[in-house]
This record gives structure tokens, C-alpha cells and sequence, in this order.
């Protein structure tokens, strides 16, 4: 148990959180960092762990952080990378650290923060355009250079002008989802030859679950008494951040597969399960440790998951979609049918109502056009 003066404590989303002082801002102000866990003790120790191989964040805030060598965008996201290694989820410094090799680095690595202008960030995003990139990615990828800059600032590294970064939509608004004939006969297919992996597609298509959270889905988070179903992990295949290297061979795998707590904690939730789902169920029910999909104390990986459901589309010679498709076309029948946005935010775990309506409520054009006819006065 935790004890007065650690900074641990259990959130009502029932992990643990541990925080440090990693320093302070240039006006003194003092910079706190998060850590996660399960557990009071995985996040004692996270906690040691940083304090013993970082020294240098002075982390009891005595003063700042130790600034970088140089200017550089390689130079400053080097160290913001350190700064914020266990203040996030594994997956999403992994994450992190794919847009910077993959994206950033390449092309602006070299740039001095003072030397950077709206001309830079605006050749950096007609790049990413012309290379075909979604206007999702490359949100994503500016939030990450935004961070760095701001990280930046904090050590007296301007940009040449104040930076007015793009207005970029999350996700773009022509996501492909199936058509209602393609829905019904999978729907179809689905109920005919029911086994693990049918019912789990199911479950995406009757409560938009992520696919991550399909495969980290076991039999204990199905309650059959209050006929839902409970969101507590997931499962994603991230770099391996411990891989170690000797004679330029691994030693271990480049990247593993993390079962962590869900995107965010409004994602840790629980879903009505509908009563014909809830009947398909109980045939299939395993030990409540082992995972849906597999029966096993094994998951199927994401990856898996989304290989057999394209697999599953040619042979029911639907045109290929990808799986998360089916979370927007849940949200969609959910707005078509008069269902209010309130809840729905809820069931897929956003954080605002406003997400769920720029992201996921995608109406199809014969509903608007019946939405037009509806309005014809007669």
C-alpha cells in the first residue's frame, strides 16, 4: 500500500499512478511526470527505474532539465524522447519513436528549431500530401513535431516566427464502409457458421470494438449475469524498447506483443451485449482466463485478426474493408436509427461527444437521400 509523501495512488479507473518531479520551465514552474501500472508496486518501481537511469532530469525539481547540445530536431526529440519515456504507454512511445524515424527525421532532422518557418512546416505537410498520406497520419505526426518544438521553447529555442500549424482533420471523411447488401450477408455468414473468430467479428460489428481489444478480450469479461461485456485491455505488437544487440544480431525479437490497458481511460468500459450475441456466447464459453478467440491463455494478435477478416470478406466476395470499418459502420447504424450521440460516445470509449461525431458518424448517402424525401412536403 501506498505511503504519505510517494506520490502513488490508485485512480478510480482502478490503475496505479506514481509522479515525479521531472523539473522545471523556464518561468520555475515545476514539471511533474506520470507513470502507470497495474499495480502500487510496478509503478514503485517504474518510478525507481527512472529516477536511477536518468539522473540528469533532477527529478525533486531543484532545477531544470539539463538543456540539449544543440538546436537540432534530432538533437531536442533525442531528449524529449527521454524526457517522456515513462511518462507514457509502451505503445505509445513505440509509436512515437515510428513517426520520428519514419516521418519526421528524415526530412526535418537536420533543421535548427530557429531556423524553422511556416514555409517549413508548410513544404513538410504538401510532402506528406504527395506521398499519399492520410489526413488522420498526418495530424498525428504534427501533434508529435508541435510537442517537440514546445519541448524546445522550454529551453529558450525559438522558432524564426510564430507557427500557425494547419488545420488538419483527424481522419478523413471518406471512410469506406460496406454497402447495407455487403453488411447483411456477412452478418448472414457470420450467424451460419459460428466459431470463435465469427463471434468475435460479430462483437465488432454489434458493439464497435477496436480490434485490439478484440484480441485482448477474454471469457471472464463477458458477464452472462448483467449481459455485458467489460473493456480492460488490449493488445498491440510494438517495438521491443529493451532489444539488446551484439555483433549486429539480436539477441530477441524486434518488436513484442503488449497487452496494456485500453486507450484511454474513458476506453476501459463496459457494453450491453445484445441478447442474440449473448445467446451465441454461451456455447463457445472457456475458462474465464482464457482469451475469446483463441480458447487459449494465448491471444491472437491483431495482426492475425486482420489477415483471417480479409480472408473472410473474399470469400464471401465482399470488396475488402478494413476491420476498424466496422467500428464506423456501428456508428453509423447507431445515428441512422435515432440513437443518441451521448451514448454512443460512451460504448466506443471517447472522451467527448465531439470525437465520436468528427470521427465515426459517417451517414451514407441513401440515408440522406431518405432524410431528404422525409422532408418533402406533400
Amino acid at each position: 500500500m501506498s505511503r504519505r509523501g510517494e506520490n502513488i495512488r490508485k485512480r478510480k479507473d482502478g490503475r496505479w499512478e506514481a509522479r515525479y518531479v521531472k523539473g522545471r520551465d523556464i518561468d520555475g514552474k515545476i514539471r511533474y511526470g506520470y507513470l502507470y501500472g497495474r499495480s502500487y508496486t510496478e509503478v514503485k518501481d517504474k518510478k525507481a527505474k527512472i529516477i536511477s537511469e536518468n539522473p540528469n532530469l533532477y527529478l525533486y525539481g531543484s532545477q531544470s532539465s539539463t538543456p540539449p547540445l544543440d538546436d537540432q530536431i534530432r538533437t531536442v526529440s533525442i531528449q524529449w524522447k527521454s524526457h517522456i519515456r515513462y511518462t507514457v504507454k509502451e505503445s505509445t512511445y513505440s509509436n512515437y519513436e515510428e513517426i520520428l524515424d519514419n516521418h519526421i527525421l528524415p526530412l526535418l532532422g537536420q533543421m535548427q528549431v530557429k531556423k524553422f518557418t511556416n514555409h517549413t512546416l508548410t513544404g513538410f505537410v504538401q510532402k506528406k500530401l504527395e506521398q499519399g498520406m492520410a489526413f488522420g497520419s498526418i495530424h498525428v505526426i504534427l501533434s508529435v513535431l508541435k510537442n517537440i518544438l514546445r519541448y524546445a521553447q522550454e529551453f529558450g529555442y525559438f522558432p524564426a516566427e510564430p507557427l500557425k500549424f494547419p488545420r488538419i482533420p483527424s481522419s478523413s471523411s471518406d471512410i469506406q464502409i460496406m454497402s447495407s447488401e455487403d453488411y447483411k450477408k456477412l452478418d448472414s455468414y457470420l450467424f451460419n457458421n459460428i466459431d470463435p473468430f465469427s463471434f468475435g467479428i460479430l462483437l465488432c460489428m454489434y458493439t464497435g470494438i477496436r480490434v485490439g481489444e478484440l484480441s485482448g478480450l477474454k471469457w471472464e469479461d463477458i458477464d452472462f449475469t448483467q449481459c455485458k461485456i467489460h473493456i480492460r485491455r488490449t493488445v498491440t505488437r510494438v517495438k521491443n524498447l529493451n532489444m539488446l544487440i551484439t555483433d549486429g544480431k539480436s539477441q530477441c525479437s524486434r518488436t513484442h506483443l503488449n497487452i496494456g490497458t485500453p486507450k484511454t481511460p474513458t476506453s476501459i468500459r463496459s457494453i450491453p451485449l445484445p441478447d442474440r450475441l449473448l445467446a451465441l456466447a454461451a456455447p463457445l464459453k472457456k475458462d474465464s482466463s482464457f482469451f475469446v478467440l483463441t480458447g487459449t491463455e494465448k491471444c491472437m494478435e491483431p495482426r492475425t485478426i486482420q489477415r483471417r477478416y480479409a480472408a473472410l470478406l473474399k470469400k464471401c466476395r465482399i470488396r475488402h474493408i478494413k476491420i476498424h470499418a466496422l467500428r464506423h459502420q456501428f456508428s453509423c447504424r447507431w445515428i441512422e436509427q435515432g440513437f443518441d450521440t451521448k451514448s454512443l460516445s460512451e460504448i466506443l470509449g471517447h472522451t467527448s461527444v465531439k470525437t465520436t461525431l468528427d470521427l465515426y458518424v459517417h451517414i451514407q448517402p441513401d440515408t440522406k437521400r431518405r432524410y431528404m424525401n422525409q422532408l418533402t412536403i406533400l
